[in-house]
């Protein structure tokens, strides 16, 4: 192996380990996109990095989170302010695309600067931005052009598995309250919490099969296919089989 290709092999699991950790590691919406934009930087050897989700309503681009920029025109959680000329470029927008230095004035921008859309299930979600090169170049060579189309799509997924955890958790605790209601009523004045602990040790079946019922009808809604659910139920009988304990349960 030469030394170039040593190079480009330590390049490449680099890639891959923060790739696969934006996605395997968990994340709240803010700190997987934050994730996103550090690891932007520093696979594009870039100084700054910007994450833009759209408000279709105010037809604004909201900073979500940035990396290496401090201006009173880039801030988390409010519109990007930029001269009308970028910002119309910015939201019309379909496909990656350099930009260089439109006007003067534009306060802590380093141009030339990446930006490719970011989009969730075919629709235009925000904007990923990288600029500030740390090597002296007019702008960004192919191969990093080549790496930043790949760097979106993994922000897409990040935005689109936090709204699933979202909402699952919400629906969720829905459930359990639910549960908990509809065993009070059963409960009449005994503790709900008691009665809930007293009703599954004496009934498991009807609890899980409530639970299970919940879970399924859940994981449709918030669009896992049958195939999906199928392969998760194969691997809990797998466990079952295995004898895996359950958490806080001895192994026998």
């Amino acid at each position: 192996m030469t030394p170039d290709d040593a190079l480009d092999f330590g390049t490449s699991l680099q890639v891959l380990r923060i790739l696969s950790g934006a996605l395997t590691e968990p994340h709240s919406l803010d700190a997987g996109l934050a994730h996103i934009a550090r690891m932007t930087g520093e696979l594009m050897a870039a100084r700054q990095t910007v994450i833009l989700l759209r408000d279709e309503e105010r037809g604004e681009l909201i900073v979500r989170t940035c990396v290496g920029i401090r201006s009173r025109n880039v801030r988390v959680g409010h519109p990007l302010v930029v001269p009308p000329r970028l910002k119309s470029i910015l939201w019309r927008l379909r496909s990656l695309h350099q930009i260089n230095g439109l006007e003067v004035g534009i306060e802590d921008l380093a141009f030339p600067i990446l930006v490719n859309p970011i989009r969730v299930k075919g629709e235009r979600v925000g904007l990923l931005v990288a600029g500030g090169l740390r090597t002296p170049l007019r702008g960004f060579d192919p191969i990093r052009r080549g790496l930043f189309a790949l760097i979106a799509p993994f922000a897409s997924l990040v935005i689109e598995n936090a709204k699933v955890y979202d909402y699952l958790r919400q629906s969720f605790a829905q459930r359990s309250q639910d549960l908990i209601e509809a065993n009070r009523r059963e409960a009449a004045d005994r503790d709900q919490t008691e009665h809930l602990m007293v009703s599954s040790l004496s009934n498991p079946n009807k609890v899980v099969r409530l639970l299970a019922e919940s879970f399924y009808k859940e994981l449709v809604r918030a669009g896992f296919t049958p195939g999906h659910i199928t392969t998760a139920a194969a691997q809990i009988l797998e466990c079952i089989t295995r004898g895996t304990p359950a958490p806080g349960q001895p192994r026998p």
